[in-house]
């Protein structure tokens, strides 16, 4: 079935053809007012001119149902009897008929002014007359039905943002109970051991070293419980940011020296770049959170003799952004994983709190940025962190290019 036309067309549908008859009425109005026309114009122009008038208003009412009324006919028959009476008066002056009787100069001057003509401006005045009322009572339906459309809408719009503030409300809820199932979780393993062990300690008198090697177990698991509640307060507390401009390869050098011992215990190169690098205007503290647990996670995610690779970029734009790379050659991030990244409590390391990541891309939120981790062709994975040149509080915050894969595929990473 054939596709029906669009709304606009549908509106200008029933004046195709308008512009042409403009122009060519334009040029008929002038050789009228040729102040000394030779006779063909003289003879034809006048009849030219009513007979197009004629034949756009009947073409308009044959396309347009709406206008097919008592108005638009008497218009277009009042042009009609002009063009007849135009026709006449051009065929007695041509035919030379004047000098035969006079009653032919009365003829003529009754087609071109008197008689015939003014019945051709009064039946167009009629149908002109006529119709202004439809045409007011148009407008009246039209802003009647404007303004009970607007109040639907503002009626669906209110009844949208209940629905919405509703689902928000429920999703919150089920993640504060998410949330709440995972701390609890998270908190009873470490409390358990703690208990379990305590209790041992006293079931007997024990020796030094057995006091010891309990105790261990109770401070290991301590620890644990501590940098749990520890990550929850990092992930949920607001931070102010002091924005300073910053060298971006001296950012990652910077970081490279806080992971170089690190790096040197698990065997793992750290691959950055020299010399000055691209600048940016962001908060120097928060960045360095999020660079460092991300190449933390890089660097023991990475088998031994395997390179992490540091790296920024500026990219064009509005804004103009940062990317901040960290690469790794390690087991790469697998669907049920990515699916996953940023649950909190959610983790593959035995002794991880799950709550780095969250973490980096609330920081990344803060700054204005976004996060991404994708996995590497040539195996491991690969966390991007794009940033606006300047800080999120001087410019709104940009997305990051649909295509990343591309914007990498120079570089190494």
């Amino acid at each position: 079935m054939a596709a029906g036309p669009a709304p606009e067309d549908a509106l200008t549908t029933p004046l195709r053809g308008a512009r042409t008859s403009c122009a060519l009425l334009t040029l008929l109005t002038i050789l009228l007012a040729w102040p000394q026309p030779p006779m063909v114009v003289v003879v034809c122009v006048r009849p030219a001119y009513f007979g197009l008038l004629t034949w756009f208003f009947w073409r308009t009412t044959r396309i347009s149902p709406e206008l097919q009324g008592q108005a638009m006919r008497l218009v277009w028959f009042g042009f009609l009897v002009l063009t007849l009476g135009a026709t006449l008066s051009a065929g007695i002056q041509v035919a030379e008929l004047e000098v035969l009787h006079g009653a032919f100069i009365y003829l003529r001057q009754t087609c071109e002014h008197g008689a015939l003509f003014l019945l051709g401006t009064t039946l167009i005045a009629y149908g002109l007359m006529l119709w202004l009322p439809q045409v007011l009572a148009s407008h009246r339906l039209l802003a009647e039905h404007t303004t009970r459309q607007r109040g639907e809408l503002h009626a669906a719009e209110h009844t949208r943002s209940r629905l919405e503030q509703r689902l928000v409300e429920a999703d919150r809820r089920g993640m504060l109970g998410e949330l709440a199932a995972s701390i609890a979780h998270d908190l009873r393993n470490p409390l358990t051991i703690v208990a379990g062990t305590a209790e041992s300690l006293c079931r007997r008198p024990r020796t030094a070293a057995e006091i010891v090697e309990h105790t261990q177990v109770i401070r290991r698991n301590i620890d644990k419980a501590s940098r749990t509640i520890q990550s929850l307060i990092d992930l949920a507390r607001p931070r102010a940011q002091a924005a300073t401009e910053l060298d971006a390869f001296a950012a990652l050098r910077e970081l490279a020296g806080l992971l170089q011992v690190e790096a040197r215990r698990r065997r793992v190169e750290l691959h950055v770049p020299d010399g000055p690098g691209p600048r940016l205007h962001t908060d120097h503290t928060l960045l360095m959170q999020a660079l460092l647990n991300l190449a933390l996670n890089a660097v023991q995610a990475s088998p031994p003799g395997a390179p992490v690779t540091l790296l920024a970029r500026a990219f064009g734009g509005n804004p103009r952004r940062i990317a901040f790379v960290i690469a790794d050659r390690g087991s790469g991030l697998s669907p049920t994983v990515r699916a996953q990244l940023f649950t909190p409590f959610f983790t593959t390391k035995p002794d991880g709190t799950g709550l780095g990541l969250a973490s980096c891309r609330r920081i990344a939120s803060e700054l204005g940025g976004t996060l991404r981790l994708r996995p590497r062709a040539a195996g491991g994975a690969r966390a991007t962190l794009w940033l606006p040149v300047h800080s999120a509080t001087d410019s709104a915050p940009g997305p990051a290019p649909a295509d990343e894969a591309a914007a990498w595929a120079t570089t190494s990473c």
